[in-house]
């Protein structure tokens, strides 16, 4: 069997595991890990379109609207006009959104610890982000990590 076929499905494998564990730490706040991403991205750079906020989220590649809606149906989210320009909506943190925000951070970096832990003791780990950006440049991918400052 080849590398390539190999490294797809170990790939997405560990992709699924590592958000089925990460999605157990946010249960009890009953956030799934989109909605988390969601949240997290608005906390950093509110206000934001529902346009903006798709083109810093990883975990979608089309429209958020659902994901958007399901986050104000919980009554994190609000939309609210552009201060600049009334025609245009934007999203905003409720109260309890803006209170939820912590929880998730601490949950998040407590995760990512765990996570940095255990490929520090496996892997060379700057060896591998090297060969996955390389993988992913000139893709909306990289542009997309590129700006939530998560690309070296």
């Amino acid at each position: 069997m080849e590398y390539g076929t190999k490294f797809r499905y170990v790939f997405r494998s560990v992709e699924k595991e590592a958000l089925k564990k990460f999605a157990s730490k946010l249960s009890p706040l009953n956030i799934t890990p989109n909605q988390a991403e969601v949240l997290l991205v608005l906390a950093d750079n509110e206000p934001l379109s529902l346009k903006e906020i798709g083109d810093l989220l990883i975990c979608e590649q089309k429209s958020p609207s659902r994901l958007v809606q399901g986050l104000v149906e919980k009554g994190f989210i609000y939309k609210g006009k552009q201060a600049t320009d009334g025609r245009y909506s934007v999203l905003y943190l409720t109260k309890e959104g803006k209170a939820l925000v912590p929880k998730l951070q601490k949950i998040e970096n407590c995760f990512d610890e765990e996570l940095s832990q255990f490929l520090k003791n496996n892997i060379d780990v700057n060896e591998m982000m090297s060969c996955f950006q390389e993988y992913l440049k000139g893709t909306r991918s990289e542009k997309k990590l590129k700006l939530r400052s998560l690309w070296d």
